[in-house]
């Protein structure tokens, strides 16, 4: 018996694992007529990833190949759901029409997509940057670049040590990180933070040589080295190249220049700082209810992203925070130049991507109509900015004396609408993308294709006339073609110049040159008319091709334009005002709000306030208030106050004077990290610290509840001493919350500070907050009342009236300076029972405790809210009290 063919020894299959060995890390999408199919373990890992029915090629065989398929129509569903999950792809095509080759069709990669580099732009949010990250250490700094092949932009930094690297991974949101050696630890700490990411390790040094290289290939020789970026910076962006020309089958990166740029020259937010202030995120990871989704009234996708990257690195340079606050103005004090824009605006597509599209040949005939359409919008816009009244409209949006507002790109709209149908098909190859009229060639083949039947019904009847044969018929078979059906009593009228095809049996069946030449052209018509529709086509791309830079140079404008016209909308909708900027170390807010709790809170409820720091003077507020009474939103509130007001935006206040400000740094809210074994204590002090390592003179400081986590003297310990080295060592503008009232007489030994407290009354035994800042510490935190209101039962709210009363009449509190701090002798203290109330319980007999408890359990009680089964619970517990006295 003939031995059995190994299954993986065929062509096909060889032809496979050729491709598989040249893309060992990434899923073979290999197409086979009208699905990808992918074989081996590659089949067994996607059928598990995409719920997919797992099969076999060859089955029987003593040796089955696993498969499995998705059809190729449907494929960028399927892709997009493997790269959610980390996955790589490689997209093997057929390399020519099946139906026009013998034997094995020729196959090839032609792209590569990972989470960073997506197969299709559809799934791409238009409202942020997806970036591809490179992180390379050198000499113990990190170069770190983040290209986004969507949009062509490359940038790169460096970072002096490990936390201002993992401040500006998590600022990029790196959606895919590549790691160089020497950089693991970073990584480690970004993917604890950003678990959704996708962290690649590479195992090979780039060297500087290589890194020049590569980045001269793609930038232009000289280019990277003229950038003036430091080598582990210039060796990140390298990596982050090599990659992207990996994935599209060794094609040049549409990238034309790299921006380098240095962490200094942006107030720097870390991790925690981004999180506690929910700048683009909540602390439960929505979107909604974010900073950004409340200033966010771009109408681009330019736009969208341009202040999602301002909002997260707002600027540190006065002269141009001053320039976008005066794009802002223009835009808020004339109202119908706003309008009339952001409705212009409205109608522009996201260029910057589309001329990406153009540059890597992915750009559909959709994609052309959108850009059409946006640059058919430009003139309009440009005629509305030089209809401002506004003689400072020009400087204030940048544009220099003379030049024009906008390249409206007059050239290229025009070849777009003349060229391409409003009606254009998503692909090319269903036809009708090129515009009738625009080519008389086309047109005429458009009209052999179209109106061939109607065609060949006038052949046939003007062949009737000539020959007189009413009976005459052209009828068409897939053997003979097109041919003259003539019966046979007619037979003899048949013209000489008739040539005879076959004999049926009651007819004779004829061709003539007049019906070849048609069938010629109906046969060939649609042929033809995709390829000149595709000659056509392909002209136009060159065209706009070989403009790629202009159309996102104009994006670029727009995208401007389109963030100070939302803010400006944002301002004037919420009442915002134009914040004073300027490189003093004060920081003076009047009427200040929060400008995400404003809007969530009733029309007119939310109560305002004013503060004054000064690094100079006045520089660290102790806030002291119940909880509930809105400490952490009036400390986020001014935090937030400055990133707007240095992100280029107005601000929620009256008035606002922001002294520059380097670092923000938070530790606000409770939380733990049960992954890596941190207790809430734990994570509350390595962000404590975190903020006290990095904080300049110059940086803004909110702290919140430091030490509460562990026992009283020790928190109160942590707490006093981290409020001293604010005040005495580093000397930043700082606001510090706590419950500790005897850190408050910190500020009888240190002149830079003051306590502060936000206001509350208690009315009845209900809690009235009030919102208001005042000076001075607060008389009592109101625990017991903040219980109340989250709803604890009244017997043990009355219990807890009781215990508090004791201990305010008989547990002397300490005295307040750093001797305060020394722990008494506990055995001096009295010691509370079960029922226990106060010092002079030593001299009750057991019947005289018994009745003090009970009274004053009854003199604590509120009625009013006393359900029957806790009235009934509080007689049996003094019943037993009775019966069996302490």
């Amino acid at each position: 018996m003939a031995k059995q063919q190994d299954p993986a020894a065929t062509p096909l299959m060889r032809q496979y694992l050729t491709a598989k060995e040249k893309h060992k890390d990434a899923l073979l999408f290999f197409r086979l007529g009208d699905f990808y199919e992918l074989f081996f373990e590659d089949a067994v890992i996607a059928a598990r990833a995409l719920e997919l029915t797992l099969t076999s090629r060859n089955k029987g065989a003593e040796d089955e190949i696993p498969m499995a398929g998705v059809p190729y129509h449907a494929a960028a569903t399927y892709i997009q759901r493997l790269l959610d999950q980390g996955f790589k792809v490689a997209i093997c095509e057929q390399m020519a029409d099946p139906s026009k080759v013998k034997g094995i069709v020729p196959r090839e990669v032609v792209r590569v997509v990972t989470p960073a580099i997506v197969y299709d732009d559809a799934t791409i949010d238009a409202r942020t940057n997806l970036y591809l990250v490179a992180v390379e250490e050198g000499a113990g700094r990190f170069g770190i670049a983040a290209l986004d092949v969507s949009t062509g932009e490359l940038s790169a930094c460096e970072a002096a040590d490990r936390d201002g690297a993992l401040g500006e991974l998590v600022r990029l949101d790196a959606r895919e990180l590549l790691v160089g050696p020497g950089a693991e630890a970073v990584a480690e700490q970004f993917a604890a933070v950003r678990p959704r990411a996708v962290v690649r390790k590479q195992a090979a040094a780039l060297e500087e040589a290589a890194a020049m290289a590569t980045l001269d290939a793609i930038l232009g020789a000289g280019e990277a080295g003229a950038s003036g970026a430091p080598i582990s910076a210039l060796r990140a962006a390298a990596r982050c190249l090599d990659v992207a020309r990996e994935c599209e089958a060794g094609q040049k990166p549409p990238v034309a220049r790299l921006e380098v740029y240095g962490l200094d020259e942006t107030l720097l937010l870390d991790d925690a700082t981004q999180s506690h202030l929910e700048l683009v995120r909540t602390m439960d990871g929505d979107t909604r209810g974010s900073l950004l989704a409340q200033i966010d009234e771009t109408k681009t996708g330019p736009g969208a992203r341009l202040l999602r990257r301002r909002l997260l690195s707002p600027l540190t340079h006065v002269s141009e925070i001053r320039r976008r606050h005066d794009a802002v103005e223009l835009f808020v004090t004339q109202p119908g130049l706003r309008a009339e824009v952001r409705s212009l605006f409205g109608r522009v597509s996201d260029i910057e991507r589309l001329a990406m599209k153009l540059a890597v040949g992915r750009a559909s005939p959709r994609d052309l109509v959108a850009l059409g359409r946006s640059l058919e919008a430009l003139p309009a816009v440009a005629h509305a900015l030089e209809s401002c009244p506004d003689l400072s409209a020009r400087e204030a949006l940048g544009i220099a004396p003379g030049a024009p507002w906008l390249d409206v790109c007059a050239d290229l709209c025009d070849e777009l609408v003349r060229a391409i149908d409003p009606d254009a098909p998503v692909r090319a190859s269903d036809g009708g993308v090129i515009r009738a009229g625009y080519d008389l060639a086309l047109d005429e083949v458009r009209t052999l294709a179209r109106d061939g039947q109607r065609l060949i019904v006038e052949l046939e009847t003007r062949l009737r006339e000539e020959v007189q044969i009413p009976s005459l018929k052209l009828r068409f078979t897939r053997v003979f073609g097109w041919y003259v059906e003539v019966t046979r009593s007619h037979t003899s009228k048949a013209p000489k110049t008739w040539r005879r095809k076959q004999t049926v049996a009651n007819a004779e069946r004829f061709t003539c040159d007049e019906l070849d030449e048609l069938a010629d052209k109906l046969a060939h018509a649609e042929d033809r008319c995709m390829a000149r529709e595709t000659e056509l086509l392909n002209g136009v791309l060159r065209s706009l091709v070989a403009h790629v830079e202009r159309l996102r140079a104009v994006a670029g404008r727009l995208a401007e334009w389109d963030v100070a016209s939302a803010l400006a909308e944002v301002a004037h909708r919420n009442d915002y005002a134009r914040p004073v900027v300027d490189d003093s170390l004060r920081l003076v807010i009047e009427d200040g709000r929060h400008p995400v709790v404003e809007r969530l809170a009733a029309a007119g409820r939310f109560v305002p306030n004013d503060v004054a720091l000064d690094a100079t003077a006045e520089r660290l507020w102790l806030l002291t208030g119940p909880n509930m009474a809105g400490k952490s939103t009036l400390m986020r509130q001014v935090a937030l106050i400055v990133i707007l007001a240095q992100a280029g935006s107005f601000v929620p206040a009256r008035r606002a004077e922001v002294g520059i400000v380097d670092r923000v740094l938070t530790r606000v809210g409770a939380s733990d990290n049960l992954a890596k074994g941190d207790s809430t204590f734990m994570v509350e002090m390595k962000e404590t610290a975190n903020v006290l390592r990095r904080a300049t003179r110059r940086s803004l400081v909110v702290l919140d509840e430091i030490g509460r986590g562990t026992s009283t003297y020790d928190g109160l310990s942590i707490a006093w001493a981290v409020a001293e080295h604010l005040h005495d060592v580093i000397g930043c503008r700082a606001m510090f919350a706590t419950h500790y009232h005897e850190l408050t007489e910190l500020c009888t030994t240190r002149s830079g500070s003051e306590n502060f407290s936000v206001s509350a009354r208690e009315h009845e035994g209900t809690l009235i907050f009030l919102h208001k800042l005042q000076r001075g510490a607060a008389s009592r935190s109101y625990g017991v009342a903040c219980a109340r209101l989250a709803g604890i039962p009244e017997i043990v709210l009355a219990r807890a009236r009781t215990l508090l009363s004791d201990l305010e009449r008989g547990a002397p509190l300490p005295s307040g300076a750093p001797a305060s701090l020394r722990r008494r002798d506990r055995a001096a203290r009295p010691q509370l029972d079960l029922f226990g109330s106060g010092p002079d319980r030593a001299a009750m007999t057991p019947e005289q405790k018994t009745a003090h408890d009970i009274a004053e359990a009854l003199r604590s009680l509120d009625t009013d809210r006393l359900t029957p089964l806790e009235a009934l619970q509080l007689v049996a517990t003094w019943k037993k009290q009775v019966a069996s006295p302490a």
